[in-house]
């Protein structure tokens, strides 16, 4: 039984587009929409995983549960994103003019 190494893919982390070598600023609205695709994506392919898993045409729990954190911790980082843009969103509900 061999174990397979969990690659980094630090793409993730990269801007959507590269324009910051022109001077413009980074299009979070296309970072942030390409990140819940990819969550989107990852809780997919845990579902499908379990699936596999609860009919016996995979035995391999241990990738099972790597797609599952995988799927967990993209979650987690797009929600707290909504939580962090909410935040703001609020604090300037309630600046005076």
């Amino acid at each position: 039984m061999t174990i397979d190494p969990v690659a980094f893919d630090g793409a993730a982390l990269a801007p959507a587009t590269d324009t910051t070598a022109r001077g413009e600023a980074p299009d979070f609205a296309a970072w942030l929409a390409n990140q819940i695709e990819d969550t989107n994506t990852k809780i997919g392919e845990a579902d499908l995983q379990v699936r596999k898993l609860a009919v016996g045409e995979t035995t391999n729990v241990h990738q099972v549960m790597i797609a599952l954190e995988k799927a967990h911790m993209s979650l987690e980082l797009v929600v707290q994103v909504r939580n962090k843009c909410l935040e703001a969103y609020q604090s300037l509900m309630q600046m005076q003019i």
